[in-house]
């Protein structure tokens, strides 16, 4: 009766732990591993375990901006089982990430050419919530290595050889448009990009935005020009986009 009246509070009920294949992943790649649950001292129903996607991002609060743990994604992996006092039962899982993730990886991210790395504020991370019949709910939480796309990769080269280093990155709270094509995750990330030379520079900051989507990846890309304020053009990377000169493409909506 104790043990069932303990385990009803948290003491000595199941507890829960995922463990990766590897955290290490893309965009549209494959999460795989497996979730392990310890039975507690008494037997429990176990009402569902979900692997709930999250990320980190920025929303505009009443007194500024706020950062929050926004949802992006689910998989259950299992529903209605029973775990005996004791026994350990092992859930095996594989899932598509998808290909608006944000990504975090800021070697990946960096500049090529130069020595420091972005400011990357886009933690990114599987909850595991398992939801207990009668009694207090375990979690566990584990984080996501994300690398950037190539073609991610080759706008960043494509800014570095222009003079501009991406020197920082976050996800933002919302709906991002790039002509009819609209994101789906309810954030995008932006990527940010200064002179990198520094002084006196026309052209103060240049934002980059994609929605990466199965034929390609398209991007908006926003800059700031002193005394004249924000421009926006958009840009699509096909299944050509090796072959593009990227640094011509940039440098004429630039200027």
């Amino acid at each position: 009766m104790f043990k069932k009246l303990f385990a009803s509070i948290g003491v000595g009920g199941a507890t829960v732990n995922t463990l990766l294949d590897n955290p290490s992943v893309y965009p549209g790649g494959t999460l795989s591993g497996h979730v392990e649950i310890s039975g507690g001292s008494v037997e429990q129903q176990i009402e569902h375990v979900d692997l709930v996607l999250m990320a980190e991002a920025e929303r505009e609060g009443e007194h500024g901006e706020v950062r929050i743990a926004l949802p992006i994604g689910q998989f259950r992996a299992a529903s209605n089982l029973r775990v005996n006092a004791g026994e350990t039962v092992r859930l095996p899982f594989s899932l598509t990430l998808p290909l608006e993730l944000p990504v975090n990886n800021g070697i990946a991210l960096a500049t090529p050419g130069y020595t420091y790395q972005p400011r990357v504020k886009a933690a990114v991370w599987i909850h595991t919530d398992l939801a207990i019949a009668s009694a207090v709910d375990a979690d566990d939480r584990d984080f996501l290595d994300v690398h950037p796309l190539p073609q991610m990769q080759r706008l960043i080269a494509a800014m570095g050889a222009l003079g501009y280093a991406h020197t920082s990155t976050d996800v933002e709270v919302g709906t991002l448009r790039v002509n009819e094509v609209y994101s789906s995750l309810g954030c995008y990330q932006e990527f940010e990009f200064r002179p990198a030379q520094g002084g006196f520079s026309r052209v103060q900051e240049v934002e980059i935005s994609c929605i990466a989507r199965a034929e390609g990846v398209h991007v908006l890309i926003e800059v700031d020009r002193r005394f004249s304020g924000d421009s926006y053009r958009a840009l699509f990377m096909g299944a050509n986009w090796q072959q593009v000169d990227w640094e011509s493409q940039l440098r004429h909506i630039i200027g």
